[in-house]
């Protein structure tokens, strides 16, 4: 990655772990179905500016619509059963596991020595955060619905790199898929949770404003990123939000700062520094 870009991603990492904390410290499903809301109000001015996605850019935007969906859906089932200490470093550190697993089998891109190192650190951290509390049911459930949100994230990165590079521009992805993606998972959400979520959204409408604002933020950089980058290491440079997160959860969560969980998100952050930081040959 040039310069520019990981300086930028490493403070979109910063961000994004902040906007995780939050919606950890409440109801995850409506905390995340209003900063939707807010941030597609933040970036509707734009739609006027950006051209509108050609033909062949809308099945990208449509198959990016149910993967963020179906991310958030997990997120918010691992966030009620586990810490964000535990949760959000095997959610956000499987990510290029699967990225990498993709890539091979659709693009036929094999991992290269480099990268198998970088993946087999991840594992071993992921390993060692889930290893203690994974027999319990609760700690079971979040594990899956974590290793289920990193899976996601993988795809839509693909999907999203794949739209920010069509002839429109990456603004013009951007703008219609924060905007589509916002009102569709705010569908979702009160499908599920029903009228009490537009109450809960209301009650907690500082929180909801912030992460909003940061979300926007952190995920605006990402798809830039990934217009002008090598998706694996975009992606990989993106997680090293872990040790953030880590430190939010014992700083701010007040959550305990095991050796062993400060040893595992240490290895997942070398996992993905490793592999962010690979020349794309």
């Amino acid at each position: 990655m040039d310069p520019v870009a990981a300086s930028l991603m490493l403070m979109a990492g910063l961000l994004h772990a902040t906007w995780h904390a939050i919606v950890k410290t409440g109801s995850s499903l409506s905390l995340l179905a209003g900063m939707g809301l807010v941030s597609s109000v933040l970036i509707l001015p734009f739609m006027f500016l950006v051209p509108v996605p050609a033909p062949t850019t809308w099945p990208l935007i449509v198959a990016s619509l149910v993967l963020h969906a179906g991310y958030k859906a997990s997120l918010a089932t691992a966030y009620r059963s586990a810490e964000l200490g535990r949760s959000y470093p095997i959610a956000r550190g499987a990510v290029p596991l699967f990225a990498t697993l993709f890539a091979s089998l659709g693009l036929q891109q094999p991992p290269r020595s480099g990268q198998l190192i970088g993946i087999a650190v991840i594992v071993l951290g992921i390993t060692g955060l889930a290893r203690d509390r994974i027999h319990g049911p609760v700690d079971r459930r979040a594990f899956w619905a974590a290793i289920c949100a990193a899976a996601l994230v993988a795809g839509y990165s693909v999907v999203d790199a794949a739209g920010t590079r069509q002839t429109e521009g990456w603004a013009s992805f951007t703008v219609w898929m924060i905007v589509l993606d916002s009102v569709a998972f705010f569908l979702v959400a009160i499908m599920l949770r029903g009228p009490a979520l537009v109450w809960e959204i209301r009650d907690a409408w500082i929180p909801v404003l912030i992460a909003g604002t940061l979300g926007l933020a952190s995920f605006v950089v990402f798809l830039w990123a990934l217009s002008r980058n090598p998706i694996a290491n975009v992606v990989a440079f993106r997680e090293c939000s872990v040790l953030f997160a880590t430190l939010i959860g014992v700083l701010f969560l007040k959550e305990r700062a095991t050796p062993r969980r400060l040893c595992c998100a240490a290895l997942i952050a070398a996992g993905l520094v490793a592999i962010a930081l690979l020349k794309p040959g």
